[in-house]
């Protein structure tokens, strides 16, 4: 299944909370319906700073390093898109045939535009790309807001890609999955995969040398993501930093990434996951 994560920065007229409103509710509507879709999560970031408003913020700060100067400057939430395959995604923004009128079915345009909004809420475009998805810990999403955590990591220049992968699937996520109270964890490695060519216009600002010069200074900071889920912040703190797990892992931190930092985000799920073949009457 293809997975394909979507940065945005807000529009400046914007507060991020009027952003927060915009693309959950009116941006979110036409997203989820996406032609071919089989997941669409948002994921806006916390206006909670994670580095200080918590009573273990001072933890925290204490095991993270190498975040970018002006990193959350550059983005107010990202998007997960899941599609079967490729050819599913490019056609994702072709009008939708599911709103009804007078004659029964008919084609909706504005879901191939996605609400048209974009010039009005983010500033430049998304920066969309693909990653490689290890499910650690399949996710136990309870009737209540949970507690989600992004951390961003760098993989050390002169370490080759596969060894990096190898270590961080491996021991680092082995580590971290038998954390007690975990109950999600996702590993997400950025694939150089172009999913921005096709999907957004070949006028889209992305295709200009700015909006290129915006990505690569984005990505730079980090390779991979892991998202971890828990009940509480309490429960996070807890159980991630304490202890023998905590020290195991802050040693594992420093010895083989060049960065290591932590963001909370407010997920929405706008179409749940499903990562199996879809059936026959499948529609969203």
């Amino acid at each position: 299944m293809l997975k394909i994560f979507g940065f945005v920065k807000r529009h400046p007229r914007l507060t991020h909370n009027e952003y927060r409103a915009a693309h959950v509710g009116y941006h979110n509507s036409f997203g989820r319906r996406l032609n071919n879709i089989r997941g669409y999560i948002l994921n806006v970031r916390s206006t909670r700073d994670i580095y200080a408003n918590f009573s273990q913020s001072p933890v925290l700060r204490a095991v993270s390093f190498g975040e970018p100067k002006g990193f959350d400057e550059k983005w107010d939430g990202y998007g997960q898109l899941n599609f079967d395959n490729m050819n599913a995604y490019l056609g994702a923004r072709a009008p939708a045939l599911d709103r009804a009128g007078p004659s029964g079915l008919e084609l909706d345009d504005m879901v191939g535009k996605v609400g048209d909004d974009f010039k009005y809420l983010y500033e430049g475009s998304p920066f969309q790309f693909c990653v490689d998805e290890s499910i650690k810990i399949p996710v136990i999403r309870q009737e209540k807001k949970m507690f989600k955590v992004v951390q961003f990591i760098k993989c050390p220049a002169d370490l080759s890609p596969i060894l990096f992968r190898s270590y961080i699937a491996g021991n680092y996520c082995s580590a971290l999955s038998i954390m007690p109270g975990i109950k999600g964890l996702i590993l997400n490695l950025r694939t150089p995969l172009d999913v921005m060519t096709g999907f957004f216009p070949s006028d889209s600002e992305a295709f200009t040398e700015a909006g290129k010069r915006r990505r690569e200074l984005f990505y730079q900071g980090w390779n991979a993501m892991i998202e971890y889920w828990y009940e509480s912040p309490e429960c996070f703190f807890s159980e991630r930093f304490n202890g023998k797990i905590g020290s195991h892992l802050s040693g594992m931190e420093n010895e083989l990434l060049d960065a290591s930092f932590f963001k909370e985000v407010d997920e929405t799920v706008a179409v749940m996951p499903n990562r199996h073949p879809a059936p026959c009457f499948y529609h969203r």
